[in-house]
């Protein structure tokens, strides 16, 4: 495990525009998420179009499109082999992304969750918007910690709900 956590750089995506949250959730979660990924992987980024948080590694994406898959495509590019996990989804465990990890999967409910590396590139549709089937290792991961928070109202009954 400490090879491949050592190798493999991990990447939380922050690009979003939150539109249904009416607010950035991304300032909500960011140091959640990256105390997390910090305990799994020696290498942590944020991604996004521009740099959101001071005193943070970023990855700055250049597609002008707000779609994952994008910046999916430009971090395998440039690092050939990465993990990914959105910041929406704070539920997530620290033992599921070593599980993601060591099985090089994606969760299959939530693929923005999980491994890629360069040779799935020939998987990437980029008509479609879709990150569904581009690495074809999926684990199947509890529901309740693939919850991507979409709404306030998300939040309403966890131990974040005083973010409110």
């Amino acid at each position: 495990m400490a090879l491949l956590k050592d190798k493999i750089p991990c990447f939380i995506l922050v690009g979003g525009k939150s539109s249904r949250f009416k607010e950035d959730k991304s300032k909500l979660f960011y140091k959640i998420q990256y105390k997390k990924c910090k305990k799994v992987f020696k290498k942590v980024y944020f991604v996004a179009k521009e740099k959101k948080f001071k005193k943070y590694p970023f990855f700055i994406e250049k597609s002008k499109t707000y779609a994952p898959i994008f910046a999916l495509e430009e971090i395998i590019k440039k690092h050939k082999k990465v993990f990914v996990l959105s910041v929406d989804t704070p539920f997530v465990k620290e033992a599921t992304l070593k599980k993601l990890l060591l099985s090089k999967s994606v969760a299959c409910k939530n693929p923005l969750i999980g491994y890629y590396d360069y040779t799935m590139l020939k998987n990437f549709n980029k008509h479609s918007l879709k990150i569904f089937g581009i690495n074809k290792r999926c684990t199947k991961i509890p529901k309740k910690e693939l919850i991507n928070i979409n709404y306030k109202s998300d939040l309403k009954g966890t131990k974040w709900q005083h973010l409110l």
